[in-house]
């Protein structure tokens, strides 16, 4: 307990001090008295006349306004209403009220709770009569007794009281049938929404007898929906005090159960019930009576009504819906609870025991102040085996007769409104309510006494008030006498520092106003400037390592440090730590210095030395207090050189027997190993030390011992040798020369691997460009280079898709057929351009398109392409037929002959339409074919048959011929393709 109160102490001083350093600052630079005081609770306000300083100072710093003689500085107060403790009353105090609190002020008061055995306590019981509760309702009645004698445990001043609840009597909650809302069921009373059965009696005999008989003569009822109106019922509970029978004071209880939901806010809008929940009393008779005017209440609603009537409520309910009311039990902020409903009838009586030792056993403050007022409440819980709640607004555990202490703390950030007061209440659930009345000040009383003020003062120049020794000025003027006007021009000479020339410690220390130095104050809270000519301040000053001003351990006053007060201004205690320094960063005391377990500095003057509250330790020392030394003691290694030197140029029997002894004298055992080096992993504790020898070799040797607490408290066992010295290895040549060469290969060849990687990236780079510009190049594959000159020469043909005339069946039949002049049968041509071939007739016919081009041929044969290809241009230069003179036809008509078609005989096939020596061509000469007389025509020496490669038909043998047919899809198409000696494909 102790502790923690020395804890309290600390940090409200520390609060304290921080809050003085914060209104240092914050004071400076009001204009009126009423604005200083609502700057922050610590300002004071000037009201001396001739008063040249800043009027509003912090009351924790009056270095820079201890001249002044008349202060308005209003000082809050509390007060407290105290009663001792009885049977009644358990609380203190039993009400607050505090005057002239400051805004920003926090005012802190004690109060404790105590939990009388003695205290009425009035337990309520609400139960649900519906059909489903008849289990439990029967439970009930059998435990009344059982009931009275535990709440007989908790208090000695119990009353007892019930009702019932089931829901509203009205569609779609109960069955509205003629005769059924009377009678739901068999043996079952009507279906209500609240009935007071029994109000709170005084738990004696009489009182139980009355209780258990009324229970039994009640009868089930029944509704139709799951949910019931029990929330309903608890509010009518709460708030009808006299029906119900609430004793003032008393812990109030409403054990409330059911095994069902709940309705709740919005749900009546099915019964067509709109209006909400008054949360007032409407029972007439110990009825409720206005269930189907009223909506159900809300959980908020609920939470308000059981807070203002001081009612505690436990649900006991059926483990189907337990969670459920854990749900609501935690929205309510009273100390509710929640109990399981069970098949045994003694854990009925058990239940309602063990809920309500759970409430007394929870004590806590609810505030209920407005949202302009902070109120926050710090439970203690110091007493016997208590302990704070999650809230941290309460403890658990507490016993009866035990109390149970709180602090409060009251807070109102700021003005709202001129000198405001609040009233509200901080409740103690179940047990008691302190009232609380609170008055701010917001504005000094001598702006409002009227005979203080000195209207339109000659100390105001005429042009202002003289309100609380300052001027206020009128609009027109200014300045602290107002004497200056906004068109008059005033010199500055009266702001210039004769020490360094500047005008108001410069533009970021203050301005010059009216020939007076108004000083710029920093935007920081804990920082302040003054001065005639704002030379001073709180914050230039020298800062430790932390960047703090004075090591936060002394006052800044005009740039030096004041070591002999706080970082706030204030006056330091006896008890309070000195410091000295420029920085105020080294502490006078040097208790720091001195180890728990010693009593000198830096354990003593050759150890080191106390400085700034630290130890400067030898060199030869080290740690916190220079207590720790490995040279020094028994573990020194130069003690023991000559005895190491003795026993390693084996020197035996007594001759090292001198040099080996320690500091006090003893005989020191000294050895050489057994192998080559010493194992020091079955040592322990040891020190390694070591010898230069010849041939810059080292003799290891290890003193072992045992540690008795310091350096110097360790005592020696024995030294032990390493047989072989420790000598430098020589560095091997061949080893180093193929690293060296190994390694460079090494890196040459991880060099050639990047490159060749960079390389191959760098290809890749470019391929992968390179496809890309060709997949993005548009090749125009209808043209040709601009050089290159085509060897051959397009022309159109004018009598292409010359049509023959029909045959004339009146003229002769063509020749007969003859054997050509290599014995084979060959075709036979007529004069009609016909000739027969093996059993088929076939006739020079014009193509069938009519715009097909012709083109005259170069000396060289073009090739015969295959079946599959179709040439678009075919040259055809010889005569119209070979049986026929090539010089009887018109030049123009012998550029363009017909192809070859298959025909089929008709009877006037031998009828020559023209008589045997004329064919359709003879009467067409060059003069009728005007149009295209500008056509060129090849020389007949140059040209060739391109249609069969060969001059005459007629000599055309029957291996040939079927050539021509066979490509017979072309000739079908106006195209003749024999020879692929002879035909170019442009």
């Amino acid at each position: 307990m102790g502790l923690n109160v020395g804890l309290q102490i600390v940090s409200i001083l520390v609060f304290i001090l921080a809050a003085s350093a914060q209104s240092t600052g914050q004071c400076n630079g009001a204009k009126t008295c009423a604005d200083c005081i609502k700057t922050h609770y610590t300002c004071k306000w000037c009201k001396d006349v001739d008063y040249s300083s800043p009027r509003c100072q912090s009351d924790v710093n009056q270095e820079i306004g201890d001249t002044c003689v008349n202060w308005e500085f209003p000082v809050s107060d509390v007060r407290r209403d105290i009663s001792p403790f009885d049977s009644i009353i358990q609380v203190q105090p039993n009400a607050i009220r505090i005057t002239q609190l400051r805004p920003g002020e926090e005012k802190r008061m004690n109060v404790t709770v105590k939990s009388s055995r003695d205290y009425p306590l009035d337990v309520y019981y609400l139960m649900d009569f519906s059909f489903s509760m008849e289990d439990d309702l029967s439970q009930l009645k059998e435990v009344t007794l059982a009931i009275t004698e535990n709440l007989n445990q908790i208090s000695r001043n119990f009353s007892l009281g019930f009702g019932t609840f089931v829901d509203k009597p009205t569609a779609p909650y109960a069955n509205t049938e003629e005769g059924v809302m009377e009678k739901p069921c068999d043996g079952c009373q009507a279906v209500h929404s609240f009935n007071h059965e029994m109000p709170l009696t005084s738990g004696d005999e009489d009182a139980q007898n009355i209780f258990k008989t009324k229970l039994n003569s009640l009868n089930i009822s029944s509704n139709i929906d799951n949910p019931e109106g029990g929330l309903d019922a608890m509010v009518q509970a709460a708030v009808c005090s006299q029906d119900i029978g609430w004793r003032n004071p008393s812990r109030r209880v409403i054990f409330y159960a059911s095994d069902a939901v709940f309705h709740v806010a919005g749900d009546g809008k099915l019964a067509g019930i709109i209006q909400p929940n008054l949360g007032t009393c409407g029972m007439t008779n110990n009825k409720y009576t206005r269930s189907l005017n009223e909506d159900y209440p809300s959980l908020g609603q609920l939470n308000d009504i059981l807070i203002k009537n001081k009612v505690i409520p436990i649900f006991a309910v059926t483990p189907d819906y337990k969670q459920l009311y854990e749900q609501l039990s935690n929205h309510l902020t009273q100390l509710s609870s929640v109990g399981k409903l069970s098949d045994d009838s003694s854990e009925v009586a058990n239940l309602i025991k063990k809920q309500l030792e759970s409430i007394i056993a929870t004590t806590q403050l609810n505030p209920q102040g407005p949202a302009d007022v902070s109120v926050d409440v710090i439970a203690k819980c110091d007493v016997g085996n208590q302990a704070p709640i999650e809230s941290g607004q309460g403890c658990s555990g507490v016993s009866l007769e035990e109390d149970v202490n709180f602090e409060i703390v009251i807070k109102v950030p700021e003005c709202v409104g001129e000198n405001p007061s609040y009233k509200f209440t901080i409740e103690v659930p179940g047990i008691a309510t302190i009232p609380v009345e609170l008055d701010m000040i917001c504005k000094c009383a001598c702006e409002d006494d009227q005979s203080t003020i000195d209207r339109n003062s000659d100390k105001c120049s005429g042009s202002g008030d003289l309100i609380c020794g300052s001027c206020q000025c009128h609009s027109s003027t200014y300045g602290d006498h107002c004497q200056c006007n906004q068109t008059t021009e005033v010199s500055n000479e009266n702001c210039i520092n004769p020490s360094n020339g500047y005008i108001c410690g410069g533009d970021n220390n203050g301005k010059c106003i009216c020939g007076q130095c108004e000083c710029i104050q920093p935007n920081r809270n804990n920082y302040l400037r003054w001065g005639q000519y704002c030379e001073c301040s709180n914050y230039e000053c020298p800062r430790n390592n932390d960047n703090e001003i004075c090591s936060n351990n002394g006052y800044c006053f005009c740039g030096v440090c004041d070591c002999t007060k706080t970082s706030g201004g204030t006056t330091k205690d006896d008890n309070d730590p000195k410091y000295t320094g420029d920085d105020c960063g080294c502490p006078v005391s040097t208790d720091t210095c001195i180890a728990p377990d010693k009593k000198e500095e830096c354990s003593g003057p050759a150890n080191g030395k106390c400085v700034c509250g630290e130890c400067e330790c030898a060199p030869d020392h080290f740690g916190q207090f220079c207590d720790i030394c490995p040279d020094c003691g028994p573990l020194n290694c130069t003690l023991y050189t000559d005895c190491v030197n003795c026993v390693y140029s084996d020197k035996e029997g007594e001759t090292c027997l001198e040099e080996c002894r320690d500091t006090e004298g003893n005989k020191i055992t000294t050895m050489l190993s057994t192998d080559d080096r010493v194992d020091t992993s079955k040592l322990g504790r040891h020190k390694q030390c070591s010898l230069a020898a010849d041939d810059d070799c080292d003799i290891i040797f290890y003193l072992h011992y045992e540690d008795k607490g310091t350096s110097i408290q360790r005592e020696l066992q024995q030294i032990l040798i390493d047989r072989i010295p420790d000598c430098p290895t020589e560095p091997d040549i061949i080893a180093i020369v193929a690293g060296v060469i190994g390694g460079i290969l090494g890196i040459g060849i991880l060099l050639l691997i990047l490159w060749r990687i960079f390389a191959t990236i760098l290809d890749k780079r470019e391929y992968k460009k390179f496809l890309e510009e060709r997949s993005k190049a548009k090749w125009n594959t209808d043209t040709v280079s601009p050089l290159y000159k085509r060897p051959i020469t397009s022309i159109k043909n004018p009598v292409f898709g010359f049509q023959t005339p029909p045959l004339d069946p009146n003229y002769p039949a063509p020749h007969p057929s003859r054997t050509n002049s290599l014995g084979s049968t060959s075709p036979q041509f007529e004069k009609n351009n016909s000739f027969d071939y093996r059993g088929k007739l076939y006739e020079m016919a014009p193509p069938p398109l009519p715009d097909r081009a012709l083109s005259t041929t170069s000396s060289s044969p073009p090739p015969i392409p295959s079946r599959a290809s179709t040439p678009s241009i075919v040259s055809q230069t010889s005569s119209y037929c070979p049986t026929r003179p090539r010089s009887n036809l018109s030049p123009s008509l012998s550029r363009g002959l017909p192809p070859l078609r298959e025909t089929t005989r008709s009877p006037y096939d031998d009828v020559s339409p023209y008589g045997s020596d004329v064919t359709p061509y003879d009467d067409v000469t060059p003069s009728d074919v005007t149009p295209y007389d500008d056509v060129p025509v090849t020389d007949e020496s140059q040209t060739t048959v391109i249609g069969t490669g060969i001059d005459d038909l007629s000599n055309l043998d029957e291996e040939g011929f079927d050539d021509i047919l066979s490509n017979m899809d072309t000739l079908q198409r106006g195209l003749v393709v024999a020879n692929p000696a002879v035909q170019t494909d442009i």
